[in-house]
Formats: structure tokens, sequence, C-alpha cells
């Protein structure tokens, strides 16, 4: 949704842009929870959305942890204290349990024509994968958001926004 008077999101803005990312990745999320929940009824059409989300999960979700690990972190990092450096630390492991979990829910759906009963199995994964994003992505909105704000130098948010459209452009 376009707000009025908002910042703009796009690659010239690194940190609006990450944030309106974190949206299109919740929606990806509810969106996995939801088909989870037509398995039984409405299979074929619950497994469209559910590879659909993964496919944007693989691409857009993977370069914007890409953006925050290579571009983000790695230039906040050398101004920030103690306790936000162990905060942006955290987001990190974050990224790790939630790759781990992700995995998880591929193999799971890898598993959809096989005949094993994994429909549970991924309702609770999907489950996991959204609570720990839940989290993550509201602390990275409340805290992530204000630090960079704060710390990052117009040549820093400039580098930024150049490695993410070189990100994007191979």
């Amino acid at each position: 949704m376009i707000q009025i008077g908002a910042p703009s999101a796009t690659l010239d803005a690194p940190v609006e842009h990450l944030m309106a990312c974190h949206r299109r990745i919740e929606q990806r999320l509810e969106t996995l929870i939801a088909a989870g929940s037509r398995l039984e009824d409405d299979r074929a059409r619950a497994l469209e959305a559910i590879r659909a989300s993964i496919r944007f999960l693989d691409s857009n979700g993977a370069m914007h942890t890409a953006d925050e690990e290579s571009s983000l972190f790695p230039r906040l990092r050398p101004k920030l204290s103690p306790d936000e450096l162990a905060f942006v630390d955290s987001l990190e492991q974050d990224h790790q349990r939630a790759e781990a979990i992700y995995a998880e829910l591929k193999e799971l759906v890898a598993l959809a024509d096989s005949g094993i009963d994994w429909v549970e199995r991924y309702r609770d994964c999907a489950e996991r994968l959204r609570s720990l994003y839940r989290e993550h992505i509201r602390s990275e909105d409340e805290i992530l958001t204000r630090l960079a704000r704060r710390s990052l130098s117009d040549e820093d948010l400039a580098a930024i926004s150049i490695e993410m459209r070189e990100r994007r452009a191979s």
C-alpha cells in the first residue's frame, strides 16, 4: 500500500526498501499458513500457493537476507554499542534458525506427491517459521530501523543501494 508522505520504498531508500520487503515476506508466510489449512480440500490450489510463496522466498527473501547480512549489518557494526552489536548478532542467529526451518518446510513440500503423510508436519513447520519471523521482523522494524537511521551516513546508504541493485542484476 502506498502511504502519502511516507518515504519511498525503492532501492534508492534502502532502509525503507528492507522494511517494505518485510511486508511482502509476511504476506508469503500468511499464504503458507492459509494454504496449509486447504491441503485436504483444495490440494492443487494450496500446493500452487505454497510453491509460489517458496519461489518468492527463494529469490526475494534470499536477497533480503543478503541485503541485511552483506550490506547493512557490516556498515552498522562499527557504529554500534556492545548491546546493539549483540542485537545484530541475534538477528543473524534468527536468520540461521529461519533458514533451517525453511529448509525443513521445503523438504516437506517435496513429499507432496510421495504418498507420505506430511501435512501436519508441514503445518507445524509453517507455523514455527511464521512465529520466528513475526518476532524477528517486529524487532527489525522497531529497533534495526532506528539504529540504521541514526547511524548510517548518506554515503553508507548510497553504497547499500548500489550493492542491492548489483545483487538484483546478477
